[in-house]
């Protein structure tokens, strides 16, 4: 939904302005993007855990991170989706203002 910008769907964007409504565009469009790298990447280890038999291998968010963060550049690949966390967030704030009702 991210990279396709389906979020817009939802928004009522007859009350933004442009520049408002770009800065959303780009809050969305980062922070779902970094919200499905995350999951996807929990995704994984959930089913590697499945297939290893290994329930100590299946990690959730915290856990995630802390493997994203054991990689090679993981410090910078944290920072960047930490960075897209962050961007989330303030999307689900306007999300809550301009959403469709």
């Amino acid at each position: 939904r991210g990279l396709a910008q389906k979020f817009n769907k939802r928004l009522d964007t007859a009350d933004m302005g442009r520049v408002e409504g770009t800065i959303i565009d780009v809050l969305g469009t980062v922070g779902m993007a970094a919200r499905g790298l995350v999951f996807g990447v929990a995704g994984f280890l959930l089913v590697k855990a499945a297939i290893d038999f290994d329930p100590e291998q299946a990690k959730g968010l915290d856990g995630t991170l802390k493997v994203i963060a054991q990689q090679t550049y993981g410090q910078v690949m944290l920072a960047v989706t930490s960075i897209g966390i962050i961007a989330y967030g303030l999307y689900s704030f306007a999300e809550a203002r301009y959403r469709q009702l």
